[in-house]
């Protein structure tokens, strides 16, 4: 081949592959390199209003069983409790009731000393005072550890305050925190957002302030993909060792939780593991499909991550073999 063949060859080749990397970017979306897997180096928080629901207990459990405190994979630095005020169910602590169940959480999955903090019980009410809480301190004093490269994970199961809380407290912070949201519906395919949905309505001023936050690296698990995530009563019955103690204490939260939300599926045959989803999707990243996508329009023009499909049932099986040989090994 004569030398402006090869000039020629070459050209071609470079536009080939500009044209697949713009048609990825700005047709099909830009994939996050933040989806990959979590290593050794990386610490994270789960912030979870735990007494609310039933997914955010197999969430934690399925963290906790993950968790070999840094040795292979990341390490779990403790759990945080949010507070969940416009349940129908939820008292003026309800904060504090996440951090009883998730007290009960560590001890039952043998690890008592587990950091559990407890977060505000009330969401913000101005960007001018952030709630001061336990929960806060401890988010912003792990995040001092963190660098650039290597960020603290916070996920966020339930509202953001606590998480906003620690920022606003030390906005220097942004730069070092990767915030992995539970939150709101989107459309994959018109890219567009609806924000009520009950996480966000727990405290609207605190993920707008997130998102508004371009220092911040945000990701969400949407409503809209999490909900594909079905775990049944039948399946806590053969999955997990007959009575473990764990065991009986996720069948009597299952049985007894009063699902107010829906009169469909009566005798709770069925669960939504939205949460589970979340951790799921960060832990084993080749079941799930992570977008880079603008943010809603009303929020600062920026790109945030967005997982806009999840492979179910892989997950699923996953989140059992895994939990499962966890409570066996501690039998």
């Amino acid at each position: 081949m004569s030398t402006s063949g090869k000039v020629v060859a070459l050209l071609v080749a470079l536009f080939t592959i500009f044209g697949i990397y713009y048609f990825q970017r700005n047709i099909v979306g830009e994939r996050s390199l933040t989806g990959l897997t979590p290593t050794k180096e990386t610490e994270y928080i789960i912030d979870a209003d735990t007494a609310n629901e039933v997914d955010d207990l197999f969430a934690i459990i399925g963290a906790i069983a993950r968790d070999d405190r840094g040795k292979t994979g990341p390490r779990l630095a403790g759990l945080t409790a949010a507070q969940f005020h416009t349940s129908p169910l939820a008292s003026n602590r309800s904060a504090e009731e996440s951090q009883v169940i998730n007290e009960q959480l560590a001890q039952l999955m043998g690890r008592p000393q587990l950091r559990t903090l407890v977060g505000t019980n009330r969401p913000l009410e101005s960007l001018s005072q952030p709630r001061k809480s336990p929960a806060a301190a401890f988010i912003a004093e792990r995040a001092s550890r963190a660098t650039p490269s290597n960020k603290l994970q916070v996920f966020v199961l339930g509202p953001c305050t606590n998480v906003a809380s620690a920022i606003l407290l030390d906005p220097e912070l942004a730069s070092v925190i990767h915030v992995r949201y539970l939150g709101f519906w989107y459309d994959p395919a018109t890219g567009t957002y609806d924000k009520d949905e009950f996480n966000t309505g727990n405290d609207p001023i605190a993920l707008n302030y997130l998102l508004d936050n371009p220092a911040l690296e945000f990701t969400v698990m949407t409503a809209t993909t999490s909900e594909s995530l079905q775990f049944t009563r039948e399946e806590l019955d053969t999955q997990l060792p007959a009575n473990h103690r764990l065991t009986n204490y996720l069948k009597n939260r299952w049985d007894t939780y009063d699902r107010w939300w829906t009169e469909e599926d009566p005798t709770k045959r069925q669960w939504t593991m939205w949460d589970v989803a979340s951790l799921e999707a960060w832990f084993e990243p080749q079941w799930a499909t992570l977008e880079k996508v603008y943010a809603p329009e009303q929020n600062f023009t920026r790109k945030i991550g967005i997982y806009t499909a999840i492979e179910a049932d892989s997950m699923k099986a996953t989140y059992w073999e895994v939990v499962r040989a966890a409570l066996e090994t501690m039998e």
